[in-house]
């Protein structure tokens, strides 16, 4: 990894030239043409039905214990930084099936970096003809083009991803140029154990989490993980359309709060949940997800995330569930996996992402 992305005495990001300058990229982004029967063509929100179809089924392969929901498609076809006829590719077979896509979505915030996100699969009975391949070319050419556009000084990032499982694609991916960047670990606990009884700070109080603290609770996650690893800050509206999400459970999560130094109330610390009962079958137990554990910085130290945490777990268990799961950053600067370790978590799978950076 270069100096210049994580910055240096010797070279930060405040020296970079703007993007637009360092990157080359082309000016015409012709469709991809791996497939002999296989039509392709740029993407409609008439399409997502096809496009959950095929993500299912890919799933299934790649990621067998968790799926998506079409809602959260809909969420990323309607967000303003993705226009699908140009950020899009899918292939269709002769019976209108969709069996590829690929995706490249420049992320709405470059607060310290830019980053495009490029997501995609090929449908199981369509692997080994050289279709990732393609996608993955005219991925990497609209990343370009989206890269090349901007007049940031900041790094920039071509990001993907996989679970560890999916070994093709992480071959692929370092066959092209793309670098081993962070481990992420997901654990579980299972809720017959013990959860132990930590107190709570007698500084701050305890609320349900409810619209009042939604933006509240933004601008402390935000706080929360401004010095993680390519973190960039949400958004009001993506914040908020995460709390309209089917399986997000407000009732399951919790918000500590404390007054600032004017004497207004603010969120200090929290912890969120979702519960995806579509992928209880496929793990073999029922669960709640730990969404997010956040703390502000100058809160740190003072207890308050296991504090938070033993309380959720009481819930899940209160609610029925066999297990809690949660994803850390393997490499967490909290020494987050430190701490859900000692409270009875073990990791069960990994995935990483992986970068280009200019």
């Amino acid at each position: 990894m270069s100096e210049a992305v994580f910055g240096s005495a010797a070279a930060g990001p405040a020296q970079l030239a703007p993007l637009s300058e360092r990157i080359s990229a082309p000016r015409e982004l012709p469709l991809p043409t791996a497939g002999a029967d296989l039509h392709w063509r740029t993407a409609g929100h008439a399409d997502i039905p096809i496009l959950h179809e095929l993500m299912r089924a890919a799933g299934a392969v790649d990621h067998p214990t968790s799926s998506i929901t079409r809602q959260e498609i809909e969420l990323a076809f309607n967000a303003p930084n993705f226009t699908p006829d140009r950020d899009m590719v899918l292939a269709l077979d002769p019976s209108g099936r969709a069996v590829a896509y690929g995706a490249a979505t420049l992320d709405e915030v470059r607060e310290t970096l830019v980053q495009v996100s490029l997501d995609g699969c090929v449908h199981p009975q369509r692997r080994g003809e050289g279709i990732g391949t393609a996608l993955l070319a005219w991925q990497e050419a609209r990343g370009r083009q989206h890269l090349a556009a901007c007049e940031e000084k900041l790094p920039g990032w071509l990001v993907s991803g996989a679970e560890e499982s999916a070994t093709s694609t992480i071959h692929l991916l370092h066959a092209h140029g793309y670098e081993t960047a962070r481990w992420w670990l997901e654990l579980d606990r299972d809720l017959a154990d013990p959860i132990p009884e930590i107190p709570l700070d007698p500084a701050v109080r305890l609320e349900s989490y409810g619209q009042r603290w939604t933006e509240p609770a933004r601008l402390a996650c935000n706080a929360a993980f401004r010095d993680h690893w390519g973190s960039q800050p949400s958004t009001a509206r993506e914040w908020a359309e995460g709390e309209t999400l089917e399986d997000f459970r407000p009732d399951l999560s919790l918000v500590a709060v404390a007054p600032d130094a004017d004497g207004v109330d603010q969120v200090v610390a929290l912890v969120t949940s979702s519960v995806y009962k579509e992928d209880w079958e496929a793990q073999g137990y029922s669960f709640g997800y730990v969404g997010t554990v956040g703390v502000r910085p100058e809160w740190r130290g003072r207890g308050l995330a296991p504090a938070l945490l033993t309380r959720v777990l009481h819930a899940y268990r209160d609610a029925g569930f066999d297990k809690a799961l949660l994803e850390v950053d393997s490499e967490s600067l909290t020494g987050a996996v430190g701490l859900y370790e000692r409270l009875g978590f073990r990791t069960v799978r990994r995935s990483v992402s992986l970068i280009k950076s200019f």
